[in-house]
């Protein structure tokens, strides 16, 4: 299945922002830019993400079939996703095509963009690939489950008020911001958890994996 659409954050992001008290004129287009940028950088993720290999399996020869053992690991970013530097401008850009302007606005799509950076880094190293992949031939022959907890609100909330900091956006309600931003996040990578699968036709050893999968 694919990672959650525009719509479906941005959806995840108006109740964040409603519940955190944020409800001007405004809020309702940062739901939107919130919603396009985590939907990009989810599918940028999903392309670019990749399974570790050595996976410990049992598929002895001469048929070379069994299953998976134990779970895998994801690679982090740079080589398993999108880092800042591919995220900042697709942010900036959502900010400024959502009308939102002025001077905390470039800051705005900086520091959304680097937390979205790190919780794909909290997502590669606490979510891992489910044990049980069926193995045919020296290759995974079905798609494989993920598992584990993507990373909470708790644990971004404090990167993105960090990064909110250190780009200029300060405020009243900046904490109610920062609190809106990671809760949304951490919905659309929850939903990644579930969605996300793990492609077929990773070779294998008897003892292991022998080569790198894609997500799917």
């Amino acid at each position: 299945m694919p990672t959650p659409t525009a719509s479906e954050i941005e959806a995840m992001a108006s109740g964040a922002l409603q519940s955190a008290g944020l409800q001007g004129e405004d809020a309702p287009k940062l739901a939107k830019a919130l919603g396009g940028a985590t939907a990009q950088a989810l599918t940028l993720f999903s392309s670019q993400a990749m399974v570790a290999p050595g996976i410990a399996a049992a598929a002895p020869p001469p048929a070379l079939s069994g299953s998976t053992l134990a779970p895998g690991m994801l690679l982090p970013p740079p080589a398993g996703g999108p880092d800042a530097s591919a995220l900042e401008p697709i942010c900036q850009g959502m900010i400024a095509a959502e009308g939102l302007q002025g001077e905390d606005a470039p800051g705005l799509g900086k520091a959304i963009g680097k937390s979205l950076a790190q919780a794909i880094m909290l997502f590669t190293a606490q979510v891992m690939v489910a044990p049980g992949l069926a193995i045919a031939g020296g290759a995974t022959a079905s798609p494989g489950m993920l598992q584990g907890p993507a990373p909470a609100k708790g644990a971004l909330e404090p990167i993105v008020s960090g990064m909110l900091q250190a780009e200029g956006v300060r405020g009243e309600n900046a904490g109610d911001l920062a609190g809106a931003i990671a809760e949304t996040i951490a919905n659309a990578l929850t939903q990644c958890v579930a969605r996300l699968m793990v492609a077929p036709g990773i070779p294998c050893t008897p003892a292991a994996t022998a080569g790198p999968g894609r997500l799917m």
